[in-house]
């Protein structure tokens, strides 16, 4: 009767023993890889999300879009249109002073201050023809005699690594969408080799003004 193993089958137990942990390490690997894959594109998607609704409620909470800010145009040119430095949108927010008396205020002053709240976008290489975007969002406060406060001035960066962003209203002003203000903002992830796998994730959006100038 065989006490023991003999070299060839201990050589064929520890083949066989290889190759399922080879198999077993491939199959936690690629694992990994799908998750951190998953995350990666569900990043793009909440950082889409989460800055439309930053605008949207940056809108929605304002008095006035300021004209030009974004331009309008024709239907048909909105695929035409392209991310620039000089494509912005523009608002302004009236924080009122209900304890104050417009009729006994002084000459040039106002029951109310405003902040002026700006959209756009920088190139983050300047030098380079396909760098992504930074989505910038600017603050100028303006005090009860509308003077723009410089010195309290702020910019805050709200995106980076953004592939397209375009603000833009439609010559429609008596359809359903015109007059809105629509955002087009488009995220692709860069960490992939092979162009043709990366994520992107392209939203449009349309917004209504709600507010009114107070004159």
């Amino acid at each position: 009767m065989r006490k023991g193993f003999t070299a060839v089958e201990l050589m064929i137990g520890l083949i066989i023993m290889s190759l399922l942990l080879t198999a077993l390490y491939r199959t936690f690997s690629a694992t990994r890889r799908n998750a951190a894959e998953i995350v990666a594109n569900h990043s793009i998607n909440d950082d889409l999300d989460r800055t439309l609704l930053r605008i949207t409620d940056d809108i929605r909470e304002s008095n006035l879009i300021l004209p030009g800010f974004p331009e309008a145009v024709e239907p048909m040119e909105v695929s035409t249109l392209a991310t620039n430095k000089n494509n912005k949108l523009k608002f302004e927010k009236f924080l009122y002073d209900y304890s104050k008396d417009p009729s006994t205020l002084a000459a040039g002053e106002v029951n109310y201050t405003k902040n002026e709240i700006t959209y756009y976008l920088e190139p983050e290489d300047d030098q380079d023809p396909n760098s992504p975007w930074t989505l910038q969002r600017s603050l100028l406060p303006y005090n009860n005699k509308k003077q723009p406060e410089n010195s309290q001035a702020s910019v805050y960066t709200i995106l980076r690594g953004i592939r397209e962003c375009v603000f833009y209203r439609l010559n429609e002003q008596h359809t359903s969408g015109g007059g809105n203000v629509y955002i087009r903002l488009k995220l692709t992830r860069i960490d992939a080799e092979d162009e043709t796998k990366k994520y992107s994730n392209e939203i449009t959006i349309s917004v209504k003004e709600r507010g009114a100038n107070p004159e």
